[in-house]
């Protein structure tokens, strides 16, 4: 009884990934570029949360993907875009409080990375997730 009850616990701790609950993917004009955003639901003890992540890789598969920006929010939530203005722009629209943007970067493997926020009055977007 006690291994199966071992194995349980295991599986249960270790078992399972966090799961991509939404996506979506863009690619430059010129195809050199894929922009790929997740929003990925985080669980267990005291951890849960929601993330939503962009990131960008070449698209002929060499290269792994890097991360250019990451929110504290669901991407549907906030309405989350992404368009290439150019072969080598990215350009990500969303509607949520800017405190949910919490990393980014603005330039990587010569492809600049803009954000815009563009809720009307983002201050007042706040919307604190219902996921656990």
């Amino acid at each position: 009884m006690k291994p199966l009850l071992i194995a349980v616990v295991l599986l249960t701790c270790f078992g399972c990934g966090d799961p991509v609950t939404w996506s979506a993917e863009s690619r430059s004009p010129d195809g050199t570029w894929t922009a790929t955003a997740e929003t990925i639901e985080h669980s267990g003890f005291g951890t849960g949360g929601v993330e939503t992540t962009v990131s960008i890789k070449r698209s002929n598969g060499s290269g792994s993907p890097e991360r250019v920006l990451a929110f504290a929010e669901a991407g549907p939530d906030m309405g989350l875009k992404m368009q290439w203005d150019g072969p080598s722009h990215l350009v990500v629209l969303y509607k949520a409080n800017p405190e949910f943007l919490y990393f980014q970067v603005v330039k990587t493997s010569g492809v600049d990375i803009s954000v815009q926020n563009v809720a009307p009055k983002p201050q007042e977007e706040f919307r604190p997730s219902a996921r656990p």
